[in-house]
């Protein structure tokens, strides 16, 4: 899955991001990569969970458990 976000990368977003792109990408680089994003750029965060699908509330009916 991809997403395009646009962010101001920090300095170490810019490292990890050279890294990815010199040498072959691989799950260890990329999930340094989502755990730096997720830990200190809440921003990005935020507008992936803006960007997937709202879930329609169901009706509730309190006299029906």
């Amino acid at each position: 899955m991809k997403f395009y976000i646009e962010f101001n990368p920090c300095k170490e977003c810019k490292e990890m991001i050279k890294e990815i792109k010199e040498g072959f990408p691989t799950d260890d680089n990329s999930q340094k990569f989502l755990r730096h994003l997720t830990y200190n750029h809440s921003e990005i965060g935020q507008a992936i969970i803006d960007e997937f699908p709202k879930e329609e509330e169901k009706e509730h009916f309190p006299w029906f458990q």
